[in-house]
């Protein structure tokens, strides 16, 4: 079967851009009407997320959105396609770069990953 894939980040990049901490969450709010007191702690995400780009398929008009990731230091790492690899259908693996366009080479796919 003829398909778009999309193969997405490799592990050391899906970790730097999904990493989250805990924060404690301390409160009021309201709730129906009700002013409802919170205190409770909760998974956020570091990273600022906003989608900067889709990928357009050869099956599909739309397969995966492109995002840029605002590190709390200040730094921006942004999706790319890294490589397109045909096998029933076009394989699509993205990696991270800079502003500046520089990859980040840990979150390059390696020729032995895009090659299996």
């Amino acid at each position: 079967m003829r398909c778009d894939q999309y193969m997405g980040l490799n592990k050391w990049a899906q970790k730097r851009v999904n990493e989250k901490v805990v924060v404690r969450v301390v409160g009021k709010l309201t709730k129906r009407g009700k002013v409802v007191e919170i205190d409770r702690e909760q998974e956020v995400p570091v990273a600022v997320i906003t989608v900067i780009e889709s990928i357009a398929g050869a099956y599909k008009d739309h397969v995966a959105n492109l995002h840029r990731y605002t590190m709390p230091s200040g730094v921006v790492y942004e999706e790319y396609v890294q490589e397109t690899i045909w096998c029933g259908g076009p394989n699509y693996y993205i990696a991270l770069r800079r502003l500046s366009g520089k990859p980040l080479k840990q979150s390059l796919w390696s020729q032995k990953q895009l090659s299996s």
